[in-house]
């Protein structure tokens, strides 16, 4: 799946706000690149930012802003599946 360069992204849900007219992350899975341990962030727990999100690795703080727009395309793949 997609690979952010800290992250690969094992798999994600967005939503979409009608009120913005935009998806966001819901929830995701990834695997940090840096030490290999496997984060879910879901149940409103995801540190969203203007137009993205947060990811940090559960196990070595890793961080990394991903942006809903470049992981929407992914999305839209994964639904046509």
């Amino acid at each position: 799946m997609t690979n952010t360069g800290a992250f690969q992204i094992l798999s994600f849900d967005m939503v979409r706000i009608p009120e913005m007219d935009e998806e966001v992350v819901d929830s995701i899975t990834a695997r940090c690149r840096r030490c290999g341990h496997v984060t879910t962030v879901n149940d409103g727990a995801v540190h969203h930012l203007s137009g993205g999100l947060v990811m940090e690795c559960g196990q070595c703080s890793n961080r990394q802003a991903l942006s809903n727009a470049g992981l929407a395309p992914a999305h839209t793949d994964l639904r046509s599946v």
